[in-house]
Parts: structure tokens; sequence; C-alpha cells
């Protein structure tokens, strides 16, 4: 499990108002985000071996999926055409590594509480929000869980609609 191979490990969410965005994501591994937050990612980036971020679409009632930090933002690493349409100031794209794709709905992880965002439920944040570190692994855990019995409920699935053999 993830959550006991990532020492020294910073979490944090990344919140969008666009889809497409986190999708093209998911696709080429590139992201941007504000200015200020970009500052605090490279910062983590540049103290601690693993940064961690949990991204949700506003609205969507759901983190998409987690990614891993591989590299500082910077401008040496290629703009995604997305960032065309963005009409505030951003960080320099920086690249990710996803390690889950598996939608967790929100309602799944109310009871966990982030004490750097006043003991809320570790849901509510913003952009950039730091996540306790406690709260930020047992975050991994449980969405590492979900998605593995989701791919076994899926996989019993299909198993199921193989044909029987018959001798």
């Amino acid at each position: 499990m993830l959550v006991n191979v990532l020492p020294d490990a910073r979490f944090f969410i990344v919140k969008s108002f666009n889809e497409d965005n986190v999708l093209k994501c998911m696709e080429d591994g590139v992201w941007a985000t504000q200015v200020q937050n970009g500052q605090v990612l490279t910062s983590a980036f540049a103290n601690c071996r693993n940064v961690i971020l949990f991204f949700s679409i506003n609205k969507s009632k759901a983190f998409q999926g987690y990614a891993r930090m591989a590299t500082a933002p910077s401008p040496d690493t290629p703009r995604p055409k997305w960032m065309n349409g963005i009409h505030w100031d951003v960080s320099p794209p920086f690249r990710v590594e996803w390690l889950s794709k598996v939608p967790f709905e929100f309602f799944r992880a109310g009871h966990l509480k982030n004490r750097y965002n006043e003991y809320l439920p570790v849901l509510v944040g913003k952009d950039g929000q730091e996540i306790e570190e406690e709260c930020g692994r047992q975050l991994l855990l449980e969405m590492e869980q979900f998605a593995e019995a989701k791919a076994g409920v899926e996989a019993a699935r299909r198993g199921a609609k193989k044909p029987i053999k018959r001798g």
C-alpha cells in the first residue's frame, strides 16, 4: 500500500473549476496552479520526498484521484494547452505522476478532520489547502482501499460474464 511506502510526505488539495483540465492532466501529467500555491508547492517539493495532491473538480462532490508531484513548477516544463484559457496568474507548470484516477465521493471522507483547516472535514478546502499528515495518510489509505475494492468488484463482474465452458 502506498500509505506505507510514502515517508516524508505532505498532502494538498487541488481544486479545479474545469473538469476538462483535470482530465487533460490525467492524460499528459502536467498541471499548473495559482501563483501563491505554486510557491507553497515548490517549497514542499524542495523539502520533502513526496508531495501528494488530491484533485477535486468544483461541485463534483468527490476527489477525482490523487497524484504525486514529479517535478517542481518550472518554466522549462511545456505548458499544457488548457493553460491558454486561464485568465489569472498561474504558476509555471509542473509534472505529476497519477497514482489513482478512481473518483472518491466526499461522503466517504466526511469523518476525516483536517487540523490545518480548523478541524473541518478534509473535503472542505480551497485550492492549495494543505492537509495535516495523519489526516492525509488516512485519506490516501481510504482512497486506496476503495479503489482496490472497486477493482475487485469490476473484475468479479467481468468474470461472471464469461461463458461457462462445458467439457
